[in-house]
């Protein structure tokens, strides 16, 4: 993702870097794959790395658990079940799931170990797409195979 994809954050006077590293390090770790941090991070206080686990980044609207999926930070991923994230955690602006992101993104790895862990492959977004949407919007052939061999419904497609 470029940085001018990041400066839509409404934080006037910081930069989406900024942001990330100030207001959400969990995303940010996210987001580099930085395993390390991320576990420093979630070994914080338990009520404070729980409402962490949830909140929302004030660019795009993801959890830290979106960030690993659209990254395809399978590890990041793994950390975050861990810790309690849930595999179906739904955004508040466009209802979508890791799942859907991970789709968009193109990381099978990801979306294969999210549905493992039993993501609703099936589940509609605000404007009623499904990972299998994403997917072909974004030409994943891999995540397409990935989400029909795990009985994705093609047939709204």
């Amino acid at each position: 993702m470029s940085l001018v994809a990041m400066s839509v954050c409404p934080e006037p006077g910081f930069s989406s870097e900024e942001v990330l590293s100030l207001r959400f390090p969990l995303h940010r770790a996210c987001r580099d794959g930085d395993v390390r941090c991320l576990r420093t991070l979630l070994q914080g206080p338990p009520g404070n790395t729980a409402l962490q686990l949830i909140k929302e980044d004030s660019c795009y609207g993801w959890t830290p658990i979106h960030w690993a999926a659209h990254f395809g930070k399978l590890e990041c991923l793994i950390q975050l079940v861990g810790a309690g994230c849930t595999v179906n955690a739904c955004t508040t602006r466009f209802a979508q799931t890791p799942a859907h992101i991970a789709a968009f993104g193109g990381h099978p790895e990801c979306l294969m170990w999210l549905i493992q862990a039993g993501a609703q492959i099936n589940k509609q977004d605000y404007v009623g797409e499904t990972p299998v949407h994403k997917a072909a919007r974004a030409g994943s052939m891999d995540c397409l195979k990935a989400l029909v061999s795990r009985g994705a419904q093609i047939e709204y497609v």
